[in-house]
């Protein structure tokens, strides 16, 4: 006969293996669309945010990001869309581009403390690009630099 103090410690240890699963799973998620963007000669592989669930989710929740990593939000028309850093852990850049893919504003070293604020860029994108904090000044980034997209 199994003893109540058995079977709890079974179902804690359940749940912490399942909870590592999960924060493993934060990276990338198999069911996520990768893409290779390259800007300023440094090539990242980030996610693509091609569902509204993974557009309002955005990078929150992560703890980390890879050094090479990102989300690439791409949006149906151009437009002056607005970002956050609702539930974020981290801080990021945030890079808004044109149709032609050309950067047109940049949110530098965005912080989870900065939420609620929200900003939108100065003339209209079609893509949104998150990295980590400091890409944009170490990659001496500057509005109409291009971004490539693979």
């Amino acid at each position: 006969m199994i003893s109540t103090d058995k079977i709890l410690l079974g179902a804690l240890c359940a749940s912490i293996a399942v909870a590592v699963v999960a924060t493993a799973m934060l990276a990338v998620s198999p069911k996520d669309t990768i893409a290779e963007v390259v800007i300023a000669g440094e090539r990242l592989k980030v996610v693509v945010a091609n569902t509204p669930e993974l557009q309002e989710k955005g990078l929150g929740g992560r703890k980390s990001l890879e050094p090479n990593g990102g989300m690439l939000f791409i949006f149906p028309k151009p437009g002056f869309y607005g970002f956050w850093m609702k539930d974020m852990k981290i801080p990021i850049d945030i890079i808004w581009f044109d149709a032609n893919r050309r950067i047109v504003d940049v949110w530098e070293n965005a912080t989870p403390e900065s939420y609620p604020e929200a900003r939108e860029p100065r003339d209209a994108s079609l893509y949104v690009l998150e990295v980590n904090a400091g890409f944009y000044k170490k990659h001496t980034l500057k509005k109409g630099d291009v971004v490539e997209l693979k």
